[in-house]
């Protein structure tokens, strides 16, 4: 099955030979049948071991003398030549688990062949030279599979489609393509993952590939899981496997989430006989997690077919999926299905033909405020294997634009897909996708940004005298997550000040300086691609007198005082604790000199290293609370204490003391300057 839901697969056999490699002494002949016997099985990374095997211990023999080579006779093929079949399938099993590096060093040797014996050697050499990004070269090759072969079949027609790439390819590399910014993400555990998908807030959750440790002396598998992250700026840091539950060999991806982060779509996928049998799931969170996984009915999935990857649109009225059912232009294309308030299917269409081709459509997105579809396409003229296309329409018209190619650095010549934006207003300002653009097989998230500068030029001034300021303290916040930093700035002598912001078109300026009341300003403005510049309206202070009950409130903060009780083995901030912070969140911004130290205690319960990490969860909820308020993070500081400080006995008379460790889940602040 030639699909990108199948890659996790490929990765999954190649990790699972090498940790139990299948290789045994033998002749040369054993080799060559057992990687045939592979190659037919569809076990590519095995088979390109054993093929390896075989073509290095054929360099002390003569391939011709061993008797299957007169014996064995392939249609369209004489006498088939040992050595050459097993270059060209090591080619073949090297491309299908994308190693296109190793696998264009086969193909070249391949074209030197009988054209009878291996049609497609230079049509595959040509694609593995542009995947390699040898663009000049694949299009000689391209050309020169074109003047001999002429006969009107599918090979053909890829061929001609190949060709257009590489045209298309060409065009993008004479322009300039900074219109976008790309960074890899990169973690520890999980090290990698893709297809992401917003929750709510700040929430997001994505597929990665993980070793299940469950499967005791049966060898090393590797499974497809969900994760879920709060980090807006890394999401593989500080994730946490999703609390899902499912079965032994099943795997669990591509996920897409109702507004309220309560009802989820998403893939459960198996394995069998070497196809891969995918359909889509639901689930709802309730106060118990997230309840049993239900395969949801037809038409959403039916039987004989593969459907995945749904994407529900945010007014949870249509549901995006990719499917290989009948009915469609060919492969796997995109259809919508429209729901009902429960989430139920109503009816199922095909996106139809200009949206569909006979090669593949996957990973659909649907930009609410611009109506903009988004997904990946491997059939459409593109930089070759899957690129991100985007087309404006109409679902129920089933009516759409013509798609258009994102171009480079959206695109590369390896696969590109997932791509979903995280503005609201702007689908192309700040977005993620996931590609394998850096990997020999392994898709990872790219961070995407648009390439775009905002200045701002403006003055503070003193509300009653109109008169600048000088020694003004600039933070400036997103709008959208309040615990998101922007920048800090100074006014100069004269009260002026200039900020320079990029992809930020929703944000609070917020000013401080002593003798003076914190004052700010929102702004929502429209982003446009390059450098834009625009003159601010002055921000006004006005001055106070620190009243003696103040004075007397920053003495008592010498000493630690108290914010709040957590829960068992929980970092949700409680009622008291959000009033507490409120209150000291206004002492704060009113002293921007002032800096705290944030003290998380847990209670006896557990390793030191776990409650150490429960312990910095819990400082860490405080202080994305203080900054959510508009405290600046450098009067900020944090400190996991973890079990270490209990104030309360946690047994008593042998027994243990429930009230005691509740008393111990705290967390307290002091100040560190005054």
């Amino acid at each position: 099955m030639n699909r990108k839901l199948t890659k996790c697969f490929l990765i999954n056999a190649c990790i699972t030979a090498m940790a139990n490699p299948c290789v045994h002494a033998q002749n040369g002949s054993g080799y060559f049948n057992q990687a045939q016997n592979l190659f037919k099985e569809k076990n590519y990374y095995e088979a390109s071991v054993i093929f390896d095997k075989y073509l290095a211990t054929e360099k002390h023999s003569r391939p011709r003398s061993t008797p299957f080579a007169i014996e064995k006779k392939v249609k369209g093929k004489t006498n088939v030549d040992p050595h050459q079949e097993a270059v060209y399938d090591l080619a073949e099993s090297y491309r299908l688990i994308n190693d296109y590096q190793k696998a264009e060093k086969y193909y070249k040797e391949s074209i030197g062949f009988s054209e009878k014996a291996y049609p497609e050697a230079r049509y595959w050499y040509a694609v593995t030279l542009r995947a390699n990004q040898k663009y000049a070269e694949a299009l000689v090759q391209i050309n020169a599979f074109l003047e001999k072969h002429t006969e009107m079949d599918e090979l053909l027609i890829k061929a001609d489609r190949e060709l257009e790439n590489l045209k298309f390819i060409q065009l993008q590399s004479e322009r300039v393509n900074d219109k976008f910014a790309l960074n890899e993400m990169k973690g520890k555990d999980p090290a990698s993952g893709y297809a992401l998908a917003q929750r709510n807030g700040d929430t997001v959750v994505f597929t990665s590939v993980m070793q299940d440790k469950s499967n005791n002396g049966g060898g090393t598998e590797y499974m497809n899981t969900l994760f879920e992250s709060k980090d807006s700026d890394n999401p593989l840091l500080g994730a946490e496997q999703m609390d899902i539950p499912t079965g032994k060999g099943v795997h669990d991806g591509m996920a897409s989430f109702s507004h309220d982060g309560k009802f989820m779509f998403f893939t459960r996928w198996t394995k069998k006989n070497n196809q891969t049998i995918s359909y889509i799931y639901t689930s709802h969170l309730n106060e118990k997690g997230w309840t049993e996984p239900v395969r949801a009915p037809e038409p959403l999935n039916m039987e004989g077919s593969n459907s995945a990857q749904p994407c529900l649109t945010t007014d949870g009225k249509y549901v995006i999926f990719s499917s290989d059912r009948a009915g469609g232009a060919g492969g796997y294309d995109l259809w919508a299905a429209s729901l009902d308030s429960n989430h139920e299917v109503l009816q199922v269409q095909n996106l139809g033909n200009v949206i569909n081709t006979s090669g593949d459509e996957e990973a659909p997105y649907f930009h609410d405020k611009s109506r903009t579809l988004v997904f990946s396409s491997n059939g459409h003229v593109g930089m070759g294997g899957f690129d991100i296309f985007y087309a404006k329409g109409n679902f129920g018209m089933s009516d759409w634009e013509k798609p258009v190619n994102a171009g480079a650095p959206l695109n590369s010549s390896k696969d590109d897909l997932y791509y979903i934006s995280t503005d609201e207003d702007d689908i192309w300002n700040t977005g993620w996708i996931s590609s394998d653009r850096s990997s020999e097989c392994c898709l990872a998230l790219f961070e995407v940004k648009e390439n775009n500068s905002l200045y701002l030029n403006g003055t503070v001034v003193d509300c009653k005298t109109q008169l600048p300021l000088k020694n003004v303290l600039l933070t400036v916040t997103d709008l959208r997550h309040r615990d998101r930093f922007l920048g800090k700035y100074k006014v100069d002598t004269s009260g002026r000040y200039k900020i320079e912001l990029h992809n930020s078109a929703h944000f609070r300026i917020n000013v401080t300086r002593p003798d003076y009341e914190p004052s700010g300003m929102d702004y929502n403005l429209q982003i446009h691609q390059g450098t834009d510049s625009l003159m601010n309206e002055p921000i006004c202070m006005k001055s106070v007198k620190y009243e003696k009950e103040i004075e007397k409130l920053l003495k008592s903060l010498e000493r630690s005082s108290h914010v709040g009780n957590f829960a068992y083995k929980k970092a949700v901030l409680s009622d008291s604790a959000h009033d507490n912070l409120d209150s000291l969140a206004i002492i704060l911004k009113k002293n921007p000199q002032m800096i705290i130290q944030v003290e998380g205690y847990t209670d006896g319960i557990g390793g030191i290293k776990y409650n150490l990490k429960l312990a910095r969860r819990r400082v860490d909820a405080c202080i994305r609370y203080l900054v959510k308020q508009g405290v600046s993070k450098d009067q900020l500081k944090g400190k996991s204490m973890g079990k270490c400080c209990p104030i309360a006995p946690e047994t008593m008379d042998g027994m243990d003391n429930p009230a005691g460790r509740e008393i111990n889940r705290r967390v307290e602040y002091k100040v560190l300057k005054q």
